[in-house]
């Protein structure tokens, strides 16, 4: 497609007037009617559905277990690329004279929080505790469990999942879509990142169903963090109260438990959405930034311990040493008890959390394109890869490395590691403080949980409503955000009722596998782009 052809911009039907004006109502009604089908399948028949969603997962990691891996793995070594080029140092997200909205320090920030969420928070001490005892390295036998010898490959298969893996799928479309709308002018929306490779055929049905795919991919993935959120949340107050309603010996909140933490959850939710974006949103989000920093400080300065920075950088090196043979590697081979462990291990962790990195792609890529206008090529994807990698580093160093170091001294004599999954962050800080000031910190961060389930839902409406709405600035639409509340609670609440919280890992690994083949699209849209305007005499100043 020749250069001037891109600039065409794409001209999607949106309603006039009523109740769904500035929407196109085929993707607004679309993705909603998907997923009240999906809501009434699941709630209608859950034990078939179960059976059904067990074997849908099998199914996919027989085929997908791999494509996953490959095509994230491709995503990193296509931005290192892409950033070593050197047009990328020229090419520019905007037109001439276009200049960042924000300073270099407040978009890095936002970059940040945009990645820190429930999930980090959720795993900060699960993970490395997790891998401290079980990680393809100690099935291998080439490190022993549950030892200081153990840190550095238990923080590298951390760094794996929370590094620059999960940034370059955010990447890919934040540069697809950066590129697409702020240097040739096309509405922001997930459509038009295949632009370069589809052209105007993307304003009739194959754009609808695009845009569609991607809602529904947020769906999924909001879906799964508020299940994670909700777990952390029922094990924190079973933990303060002692009450097995909240959750069971085993770490298993009962299901009435997790829906009356959603209905409480759904309910801030909605009262933050109709306090409009300047005030409740707004005021959520900040409150939840300062309160994640605030527990990093606590982790740092309640029992400080010089080993944790080496902790860190020990384990950030083995990572970075490790990774071009890490990021395309399949485990399996010959059947044996070693490989079975690994390729079990691998499902569990590496294809789950890519899996969630790729659904959480059209909502955090087109927040990051949102914010980057005027940057450089360059300048976004190392921003964008280095930023965020580096503090999710500094975060599962202070927390987890802090759990790994009480487990190695023999102070926590393995609470921490017989403790559930989600009972894991609770143990920690009851162990390093102690008394009333670990019981107000526990509270605190069942409190953060709430409150980081509220920002990401509400941050999720309106990624989902800018889509429905063709990328068009929409007005203030409370009733639309309402129905988005009530269907992501439905959506939660039906997964919930199949399978409590575990289940949440089957759907993710299902769920993502559409979207999937719309990030490698536009994995090849992004390479046309970048290589149509370093053949331009003006980089990305196009001539409109």
């Amino acid at each position: 497609m020749a250069l001037h052809q891109m600039n065409r911009c794409l001209r999607i039907h949106t309603v006039g007037k009523g109740v769904y004006q500035g929407f196109n109502p085929i993707v607004a009604l679309g993705a909603k009617l998907a997923i009240m089908v999906l809501v009434i399948g699941l709630i209608s028949f859950p034990v078939a559905a179960s059976a059904y969603l067990e074997t849908l997962r099998d199914i996919t990691l027989w085929i997908f277990a791999s494509w996953y891996i490959y095509l994230v793995g491709l995503f990193v070594v296509a931005c290192i690329l892409l950033a070593l080029h050197p047009a990328s140092a020229r090419i520019k997200m905007g037109r001439h004279g276009d200049i960042p909205g924000h300073s270099t320090q407040a978009w890095l920030a936002m970059m940040f929080c945009a990645g820190i969420g429930v999930g980090a928070l959720a795993f900060s001490v699960s993970e490395p505790i997790s891998h401290y005892s079980s990680n393809p390295d100690i099935f291998a036998g080439t490190v022993p469990p549950a030892t200081a010898e153990t840190f550095s490959s238990a923080m590298r298969f951390t760094f794996l999942h929370w590094g620059v893996s999960a940034c370059a799928c955010y990447v890919v479309i934040g540069l697809a879509l950066g590129l697409s709308c702020h240097s040739h002018g096309q509405p922001l929306t997930m459509r038009s990142a295949l632009v370069p490779l589809f052209g105007r055929v993307l304003e009739g049905p194959l754009g609808h169903l695009v845009d569609i795919i991607s809602i529904l991919a947020i769906v999924a993935g909001i879906t799964t963090t508020i299940i994670l959120g909700l777990e952390q949340i029922c094990s924190g107050l079973s933990q303060l109260t002692g009450s097995s309603f909240f959750a069971d010996n085993a770490g298993n909140p009962p299901l009435i438990a997790l829906l009356t933490a959603l209905v409480i959850a759904i309910a801030f939710t909605i009262s933050s959405i109709l306090s409009g974006v300047d005030r409740g949103v707004k005021w959520i989000s900040n409150a939840a930034v300062v309160a994640v920093f605030g527990v990093l400080l606590v982790f740092l300065l309640a029992k400080p311990d010089f080993r944790i920075p080496g902790i860190m950088i020990d384990g950030a090196w083995t990572y970075l040493k490790t990774l071009p043979a890490h990021i395309f590697a399949v485990y399996g081979g010959e059947p044996s008890t070693v490989a079975n462990a690994q390729v079990s291990w691998q499902s569990e962790w590496t294809v789950f959390y890519w899996a969630w990195w790729i659904a959480f792609a059209p909502f955090v890529g087109l927040f990051l394109a949102r914010i980057s206008r005027g940057r450089t090529v360059r300048e976004f994807i190392l921003g964008a890869m280095i930023g965020p990698s580096a503090m999710c580093f500094i975060w599962f160093s202070a927390i987890g490395g802090s759990a790994l170091l009480l487990e190695a001294d023999g102070v926590a004599e393995g609470r921490i590691i017989s403790a559930p999954h989600a009972f894991r962050i609770y143990e920690t800080i009851t162990l390093m403080l102690g008394g009333p000031l670990a019981t107000l910190m526990n509270v605190a961060v069942v409190l953060l949980f709430l409150l980081l389930i509220i920002a990401s839902s509400t941050a999720a409406i309106i990624a989902i409503k800018s889509i429905g709405a063709a990328g068009g600035t929409l007005a203030e639409t409370p009733a639309h955000s309402l129905i988005w509340a009530v269907a992501i609670a439905a959506i939660s609440g039906a997964v919930m009722s199949v399978g409590g919280a575990q289940s949440v890992r089957g759907v993710m690994i299902v769920a993502a596998v559409p979207f999937s083949g719309i990030m490698a699209l536009t994995l090849a849209s992004a390479l046309r782009l970048v290589w149509a305007a370093s053949r331009s005499d003006f980089g990305t100043q196009v001539r409109t």
